[in-house]
Parts: structure tokens; C-alpha cells; sequence
């Protein structure tokens, strides 16, 4: 009789009536004190012999998980990942959808360390541009969205997106000055790069105060599509709102303030990214829009 079976009758019949083997002590690895008390002793080679049969049988197998998808297309910049880092701690959507625009137009992708940060801001807003995610996340991206069930409707509309993604331009190619001045809507459309008196004619409106609450988020809107060689044109802005022909209110100046602070970041950014992006030094001075 193996010292299993003898432990299987002893079990069966008691250890009042049979004693446990003493074979088992020495083979199984048994303690002393473990030996002194035979219930102990038989509970303690039960689960002894259950460990072993359950290590020594195989597992039931699975099918093979999906394999992730190969991607060719290089990563950006670590200058480009530190501004992303910035604008996804807090996340600033349209601040956000420059660097997505920025990194489509240079044909790279963001690293597998932002895509969740990614997702999680596009899974809480409709504002971040889809195209321009799936060009950022690239094949390997979406398909690592896909494998989170949470995420399954994203991941949907990022598998259907793949059209080809870039910054929105304008489409009216006739807009002039004086329309602009206007309807100060209408800048939007108008085709890029802006002509100089465009651009000198959007920012007199941004600094003339006339926008009032709506001047945040248009002059933001202004410095996404602002040509980047008219940077210096802001500064030239806020001068003639330090001296204007007809002074405005404290309100009027701290709002116009506001205004030029959201559209010189906006191009400020645009000018770093560039640099991030091509590896280009930036050969302009950051301007300063002073308190009045």
C-alpha cells in the first residue's frame, strides 16, 4: 500500500481507530509539531496531496490573446511629449487639438505612455478632434483603445476615422479688411496665411475691446490660426491699447488684457511646438503683455 492510500484509510476510518502512516513523515515534509497532533497531521497531507495533483496537471488552455498591430510611424520629439505633458495636466482641449494637428502635419505619433491620458480626455469630451487622435495614436494606438471594454465607443469612432487630418483652414478666399471689421466672425473663414493687414485688422479688434466677454475665446481662436510671423504684431497690439485714442474702462482693459494673454499663449505655443516638432531653434524673443 502506497503512503497515499494508507493516508485515504486513515482518513476513512479515523485516527482514533488507525494511526496516521509514519512513512509520510519524513517524505512529505513534515514538521515536528505538525506530527504531534494526528488530525492536524492527516488535514495537513490532504492539502499537501491536493497542492501537488493540482501543480502537476495542466491548465485548461485559452485561445491566444490578439496581437497587437506593428506601427511604422516614428515617435515625436521628448521636447514635443514635455508640451504634451502640459496641456494633459490639466487637460486643455484646444490647446490640445494643436499639438493632435501639429504631430499629423509631421507625421508622428504620440508614445504608448499618453494614450491613456489621451483617451481618457477624449472619452469625457467631443471636443477633441478624432481625426487627428487616430493620426496621433496611430494602428497601435487605436488597437490598444480597443482592448478596454470601457472604451469600446471610442475606440469605434477611431476605427472609422481615419480620413486625413489637418488644422481647419478657411474657404472664403474674398473676406477683406473692412468685412472682417464687420463681422469679426468671419476671420475664421478666411483662408491661411492671413494677409499682414488681416492679421493688423483682427488684433485692433481683439484690443479694441469691442468683443467684451466673447474676447477670450475668440482672441484664442485668433492665435490658432494667427500666421506665426505676425507673432510680433501682438506686441505692436498691446502698445496701442497702453495709449489709445479713446481710453477704456478698467473693465474694458482688464478684459482686453485677458484677450491678448489667451492669444499670445495660444501662438507662443504654436511657436514652440514648431521647434519641438522640426528641431528648429526659436529665433524670436517671448512677448510680454504688460498690465495697464
Amino acid at each position: 500500500m502506497s503512503v497515499w492510500e494508507d493516508v485515504v484509510a486513515t482518513g476513512l476510518i479515523g485516527t482514533d481507530r488507525r494511526p496516521p502512516p509514519d512513512a509520510a513523515h519524513a517524505s512529505w515534509g513534515l514538521d515536528s509539531e505538525t506530527a504531534l497532533d494526528p488530525a492536524h497531521l492527516m488535514l495537513t497531507l490532504a492539502a499537501r496531496r491536493r497542492a501537488v495533483a493540482r501543480a502537476g496537471n495542466l491548465l485548461p488552455s485559452c485561445p491566444p490573446g490578439a496581437v497587437a498591430p506593428t506601427s511604422s510611424t516614428p515617435v515625436a520629439s521628448p521636447a514635443a511629449h514635455e508640451i504634451l505633458a502640459k496641456l494633459l495636466s490639466p487637460p486643455q482641449v484646444d490647446l490640445l487639438n494643436l499639438w493632435l494637428w501639429a504631430a499629423a502635419a509631421h507625421r508622428v505619433c504620440a508614445a504608448s505612455s499618453y494614450w491613456t491620458p489621451l483617451a481618457m480626455v477624449a472619452v469625457r469630451t467631443s471636443e477633441l478632434d478624432r481625426p487627428a487622435l487616430t493620426k496621433a495614436l496611430g494602428d497601435r494606438g487605436v488597437w490598444f483603445i480597443d482592448q478596454n471594454p470601457q472604451w469600446a465607443r471610442l475606440a469605434r469612432v477611431l476605427r472609422g476615422r481615419d480620413d486625413v487630418l489637418r488644422q481647419p483652414e478657411g474657404s472664403e478666399a474674398d473676406i477683406t479688411e473692412n468685412a472682417v471689421r464687420a463681422d469679426p466672425d468671419l476671420i475664421m473663414r478666411a483662408p491661411t496665411p492671413w494677409s499682414i493687414e488681416l492679421s493688423r485688422t483682427v488684433l485692433e479688434i481683439v484690443g479694441s475691446g469691442r468683443l467684451q466677454n466673447h474676447g477670450v475665446r475668440y482672441a484664442a481662436a485668433v492665435g490658432a490660426r494667427l500666421p506665426l510671423e505676425h507673432y510680433e504684431l501682438v506686441q505692436s497690439t498691446s502698445v496701442q491699447v497702453a495709449t489709445p485714442d479713446e481710453p477704456l474702462t478698467p473693465a474694458g482693459l482688464r478684459s482686453v488684457r485677458e484677450a491678448l494673454l489667451a492669444l499670445e499663449r495660444t501662438v507662443w505655443l504654436r511657436v514652440e511646438m514648431r521647434s519641438a516638432f522640426t528641431g528648429e531653434p526659436i529665433m524670436v524673443e517671448r512677448l510680454e503683455i504688460p498690465p495697464w
